[in-house]
């Protein structure tokens, strides 16, 4: 298969990833997966672009950055094929990089490792969303998201007050709500932070 037809391939597995996963009603949240991700799709928010060579993922994801239209596009996905070349250690490794040099400019990254997939016992909701999802993966590739730091973190409390994370397991919501909220305020609300943090903490051990 040449690489225009693979990309393209990996592209449309991702669209229907979305349409599979991430947009219905998830029976175990009582909302979709992902509240915006319709919207996005429907409103040509979303950009997807896929590695197209072996060189270093860096160049390729730097490029991407640079060439990100944030008017245009909430969101940006790179996807990898090469995945091989690292493991998922080496792939966090490059989130955190990513998030270190860019969360300052409005950038927030995370990502998914083929070898580190969600899983029944931790993240249910992504893995049976609806009784009759039988979604699967055509092909293997890392999955990096990119998104506006700010407009992430006021999706976040919004999704907070009318209870999206009520039913989260306890630790995924942790690991990647409550790091990256606290870590938005510490950088741009610091005269903010303990309040917010003292009022989420009271609302999750509510839901646990």
């Amino acid at each position: 298969m040449s690489r225009k037809k693979l990309a393209q391939k990996i592209k449309d597995d991702v669209i229907n990833w979305s349409k599979n996963v991430l947009e219905p009603m998830n029976k175990h949240l009582g909302f979709p997966a992902c509240p915006f991700a319709a919207k996005w799709r429907r409103d040509n928010k979303l950009r997807i672009e896929v590695r197209s060579d072996k060189t270093k993922y860096e160049k390729h994801l730097t490029s991407l950055l640079k060439d990100w239209n944030k008017k245009q596009h909430d969101i940006l996905i790179f996807c990898d094929p090469y995945w091989d070349q690292y493991d998922n250690g080496q792939f966090q490794d490059k989130i955190d990089f990513y998030n270190k040099t860019y969360n300052k400019r409005d950038v927030y990254f995370m990502g998914f490792h083929p070898t580190n997939p969600a899983t029944v016992e931790e993240q249910e909701f992504l893995v049976n969303p609806t009784d009759d999802c039988d979604w699967e993966p055509e092909y293997q590739y890392s999955m990096m998201l990119i998104q506006k730091y700010k407009q992430l973190y006021e999706a976040s409390c919004k999704l907070h007050k009318i209870g999206y994370y009520k039913n989260w397991p306890a630790e995924y919501y942790d690991d990647v709500v409550k790091t990256r909220q606290d870590d938005y305020e510490k950088l741009f609300k610091k005269e903010k932070y303990n309040a917010r943090h003292d009022n989420e903490k009271t609302s999750h051990e509510t839901r646990r």
